[in-house]
């Protein structure tokens, strides 16, 4: 009995320490995994955080400015509507034709179509001499005066509607920027507005026009740096697509808000 009894200890001795070296190895191989877990979820957080830096804020980014341009499209548009509505359709043309002629216009210059239309069309649009054919060819001449003198559309299109509507006032004020009339000129477009010859008096005017800077928007838009404006506009024009899609979706959140 006893040597069963010494027996017994012997084994249970060596299983005891067996066990305890077992646990103890246990326990290492838990920290180390432990510490693998870790830094495991660290890194998934580092990973998050970067993809929600990288992805999710340049998303937001170009959902912002595409809502913007798509806001700016909408107002070039009202801008038009707006002086049809003031003006009446006297210019002969309606907003649908309009928005057209400018996106036509953008295609052969430097300039986006939305500035054409709110600085140029919806300007024009105020003087109501302007008309028809003339008021296409003030568009053009908007344009080229604008690509030659380096001034802003506005100011463009505010001196050519003064000339082509009042001629003999509005010849001093082109003539300001660089505009150039001869003296048979001035007389010949007094002549014609005297007698009630508007028409024949702006013709004159835009003839002159053309002649001096005729091109000159076509030509900036074939340069090197004009077609890389043009591919600048090209995506703005995108961007406004995609904005024009986001507008009703945020119009419908904001009720909820």
């Amino acid at each position: 009995m006893q040597a069963v009894v010494g027996a017994l200890r012997v084994i249970l001795g060596l299983d005891s320490a067996a066990f305890e070296k077992g646990a103890d190895a246990a326990e290492k191989k838990a920290r180390y995994f432990a510490k693998r877990l870790e830094a495991l979820g660290q890194g998934l957080t580092s990973f998050g955080q970067s993809l929600s830096t990288s992805v999710t804020l340049p998303l937001v980014g170009f959902g912002t400015k595409a809502v913007a341009a798509a806001m700016d499209a909408q107002k070039a548009a009202a801008s038009v509507d707006q002086a049809l509505a003031t003006m009446g359709n006297r210019a002969g043309f309606t907003s649908e034709q309009l928005q057209g002629m400018a996106a036509q216009l953008e295609k052969a210059s430097t300039f986006d179509g939305d500035d054409i239309l709110s600085k140029v069309t919806a300007n024009l649009l105020t003087f109501g001499n302007v008309q028809g054919d003339v008021f296409e060819r003030a568009q053009v001449a908007a344009l080229d005066l604008s690509a030659r003198l380096g001034q802003d559309l506005q100011s463009s299109a505010i001196q050519l509607g003064k000339a082509l509507n009042d001629p003999v006032k509005g010849i001093t004020a082109l003539s300001r920027v660089g505009v150039s009339f001869t003296e048979q000129q001035r007389e010949q477009i007094k002549a014609m507005t005297a007698a009630g010859n508007v028409a024949g008096a702006q013709a004159v005017i835009l003839a002159e026009l053309e002649r001096q800077y005729g091109g000159q928007a076509a030509a900036m838009a074939a340069t090197d740096a004009g077609k890389m404006q043009q591919a600048y506009i090209a995506l703005g024009n995108a961007m406004e697509a995609v904005g024009a899609a986001i507008i009703p979706v945020l119009v419908d959140l904001s009720r909820y808000v």
